[in-house]
Formats: C-alpha cells, structure tokens, sequence
C-alpha cells in the first residue's frame, strides 16, 4: 500500500473531504456529544468560512490511496500577541482524521509530521491544539511530537431552559442525580439592558469591533489578533447558512452600543447536530457562540444583562435550539460561570510546541488558565 502526504489544492475534493469527515467525526461522535452530518455541501461551506485565507489554505493536506483521500489533517494559520509584548506566528490545528479501515499504519503521524516539517519551512514560530482525551490525540501530540500540555481547557454549554433540559436528559441519556443538577444550569435570567441597545452589527462596526476583540491582549497571556477585513470576509461566509441549508441554521452578529460606541461584540449561529440513540439517528439544533468581546470599560452587570438578552433572543427566535456553547471561553469565564454556563462531559487541553527560539518565551507559564484562542473541530 503506498499512501502519499499531499498538499490539499484547488479544486479542493469536497465530496472526499465531507465523506471521510462523515466517516470519521461524525459516526464517532453522534453517540456521546451530538455531530454535525458531514457532506459536500457543509466541507464547501466550511472551507468558505473558515479556510477562507490563502495563509491557512497553505496547510490543508491529504493521505492518499490512489486518488481517494484517506485522512486529513487541517492547519488555521493566525497571528497572536504574547502578554501584549510579542507577536507570533502560529497555526492551529484542526480536522485531523483517518479512515477507519486505514488507522494503526502511522498515518496520522505521517500527517502531523509533514505539516510540522512545513510550518518549520514557512517560520511558523508554534503550533497549537486542542485535543480531547481518550481520543488518542493527546497522547500522539504529547508522546511522539513531544507537545507540552499547558492545561485543562473548559468547553461550556448552557441548557436551554425546560426545552433544553428534557433533551439534554433525553440525547445524554442523564441520570436522574446529574439531571437534577443540570436543572440548576437551566435557567436564563430575564435581565433588561439599562444603558444602550443591541443590535444587528453593521460594516461601521467593524473597526470598533476588531479593536474591542484585540483589546484581550492587554488582559490575557495569550490573544488572537484580529483584521477587519478577515473578521468581515468569515462573517460573509457564515451569513450564508440559512442559504445554504435553509431554517433554522443562520448566522447573526450583535454589538453592545451605549452612546453611540460599540462597547460589546458577539456572533453565533444555528446549526443542526445529530444523536445516535439505540440505532436511531435524532436531530437536534443547537447555537454557537463566537467572539464575544466587550471593552474594558464594561463592568460585569453590563455583560450578563448583554449575553443573559443574547441567550434569550436565542430562546425566543430558536425556540427548538436545546443547547448553547461557546466556542472559546477561557478569556470571559467569570461571566460564563455567572449565567450557569456548565462544562459538558469530554475534556480538552491546551496543547502547544514552540518551533523558533523567541516562542520559547511560552513555556514561561506552565499552565494557562485564560487565554483568547480560538477552537477549531
């Protein structure tokens, strides 16, 4: 068998891509943790709303057999700020899979090792990750490619209120001890703003947006760096949703203004996961939180009564969404944790390895306990 580690390029293989993703993420979470249902038509879309830069379309590669595509393995190349002294270079990784009938032959390994040997070429100053436990990933990082773990990092959700909690107890299967704890976690506070007004965000917002989200850098030891011509061309390809695969999926930006300055930012949108229960496939629609940012002169009523009137506008305009997560937490956990935002059942890591000599500078902390980073499948 002679399996090749090829660069990903245009026309990008679609149809292989959202089989093998079906094969892979989707068949191997649909039990635990709900899964989107992999295709053509979402690898297209995702690819347009997140691989949409030439910097990450740089590491996109494919194991092949022949011409069909065996596994993948997916680079998000970005800037961040260090402590808001250093900028580096970095590259995230994503949608690393192999088929079924191909793992337990290195290939995996072959993957993650040629992407490395690239980063390595391009002056990528670290890699990053983050893996889950018990999926093999973490030990293969941190074992073989000698990754460091910097620490737990949260994956919160909120229940949806009495809708939330009945299919949460129903698709989780939960006991009756946890589900009583979980009803504690379903409430959203009916919380009025007292200063300003929510809104649709608009092209204006941008900038104000983009500085608001770059604000982190001063607040947290780790930051994404933001540019508004990125930030708008991915919402581009997010508001496509509701194109694409029709109601309830969609995709909405909202800004915080009081006085006419945007003082808060968050986008989220619609999506429909599936839950494999005894043979049988259930469709579920859960929201998905993004970018949530506010200035620094925000205090914390001014955020819960800004997300508390987000998670109920989910409520009321989604009223089949059972589920609410955040996607990256880890710089606004004190507000997570207010509204009952609760960690869901899998643990993930921090996973990083510096490659150049000045990213060394990461390992001065050996645990991370906020940071704005974003998470990638």
């Amino acid at each position: 068998m002679d399996i090749k580690i090829k660069k990903l390029i245009d026309p990008y293989p679609y149809s292989q891509i959202g089989q093998l993703l079906k094969k892979t993420y989707f068949e191997e979470y649909t039990e635990d943790a709900g899964a989107l249902q992999w295709s053509e038509k979402y690898a297209k879309f995702y690819f347009d709303a997140i691989y949409y830069k030439e910097s990450s379309r740089d590491f996109l590669f494919g194991a092949f057999d022949g011409n069909k595509l065996i596994g993948t393995i997916f680079g998000h190349r970005d800037k961040v700020c260090f402590e808001d002294k250093l900028e580096l270079e970095m590259v995230n990784l994503g949608l690393t899979a192999v088929d079924p009938k191909y793992r337990r032959q290195g290939i995996a390994k072959d993957l993650i090792s040629k992407l490395i040997e690239h980063a390595k070429e391009k002056n990528i100053d670290f890699i990053m990750s983050f893996p889950e436990k018990g999926r093999f990933g973490n030990k293969l990082l941190k074992d073989h490619f000698g990754f460091n773990n910097y620490g737990k990092t949260d994956h919160l959700i909120k229940i949806m209120e009495d809708f939330g909690l009945e299919n949460v107890k129903e698709l989780l299967g939960l006991n009756p001890v946890v589900a009583k704890v979980a009803t504690l976690y379903s409430k959203i506070p009916d919380l009025e703003i007292t200063e300003g007004k929510i809104r649709e965000g608009n092209s204006e917002d941008l900038g104000p947006a983009v500085n608001i989200l770059n604000s982190y850098r001063s607040r947290v030891p780790i930051s994404m760096i933001y540019h508004k011509k990125e930030f708008n061309i991915s919402n581009q390809g997010f508001y496509s949703l509701n194109e694409r695969f029709g109601d309830p999926w969609g995709f909405y930006w909202k800004v915080l203004e009081i006085n006419n300055k945007v003082l808060a930012t968050i986008s989220y949108r619609i999506e429909e996961v599936k839950f494999k229960k005894e043979e049988k496939y259930l469709n579920a629609i859960v929201a998905l939180l993004t970018s949530l940012a506010f200035h620094e002169d925000v205090e914390m009523d001014q955020k819960k009564e800004f997300l508390g009137n987000i998670l109920r506008q989910i409520r009321t305009d989604v009223p089949t969404a059972f589920l609410t997560q955040i996607t990256s937490p880890q710089h606004e956990l004190k507000l997570l944790k207010k509204l009952k935002f609760i960690n869901d059942r899998n643990k993930y890591y921090l996973y990083m390895k510096p490659l150049t000599e000045k990213s060394e500078i990461i390992n001065q902390n050996k645990r991370y306990k906020s940071y704005f980073l974003q998470y990638f499948r």
